[in-house]
């Protein structure tokens, strides 16, 4: 059973992937984070490193829609999403894997200077695939950013991560990993 701010913090995961705000995430929500990441990197569509990348976040897509569309209309509701999440957090092995992906994938898409951190702008470009501003990207940065060097590293990332799906502290701030409760 998710807490009230388990509930409002994957809501607002929820809407960072429903990129058009249609109410569903769907694969066209899915297809224009890939494209505003291959924008972002300057990639062609036939680019071998674009295409891996396709390749690994449509499986997502496809693991999503296969566990989490409870009536088979092609997309993902709320609901559905909450749902898909209360039985990921009930599920160590499923939320391990989960988390310690998403964790790298965060790391292998942004980490552009390859230096093994994300970096405050290396963060904004993790937004700006969503559509989200820079400017709150940046303060949710400032906020994760527990030691204020200016980096996030892995370990503080799966403990964000940690705070955000399974913490139940409005404080914590992993809390705002996926954004502000109250944007």
């Amino acid at each position: 059973m998710l807490t009230d701010l388990q509930r409002a913090k994957l809501t607002r995961y929820f809407h960072m992937y429903d990129v058009d705000d249609d109410g569903v995430v769907g694969r066209k929500d899915f297809e224009r984070i890939l494209e505003n990441l291959r924008q972002l990197y300057g990639l062609g569509e036939g680019d071998p490193r674009y295409q891996a990348i396709r390749e690994s976040y449509l499986q997502q897509w496809e693991g999503l829609v296969e566990f989490a569309d409870i009536d088979a209309d092609g997309t993902v509701d709320p609901d559905e999403w909450l749902a898909y999440f209360t039985g990921v957090l009930g599920d160590s092995d499923l939320y391990e894997a989960a988390i310690t992906s998403l964790v790298f994938e965060l790391l292998n898409f942004f980490d552009t200077d390859e230096d093994g951190v994300l970096g405050a702008d290396e963060f904004v470009n993790f937004y700006g695939l969503f559509g989200r501003s820079a400017a709150m990207a940046r303060q949710v940065f400032l906020g994760l950013d527990r030691d204020a060097d200016g980096q996030i590293t892995v370990e503080e990332l799966m403990l964000m991560a940690q705070e955000f799906f399974r913490g139940d502290n409005p404080d914590a701030p992993g809390t705002a990993l996926f954004g502000l409760l109250d944007d």
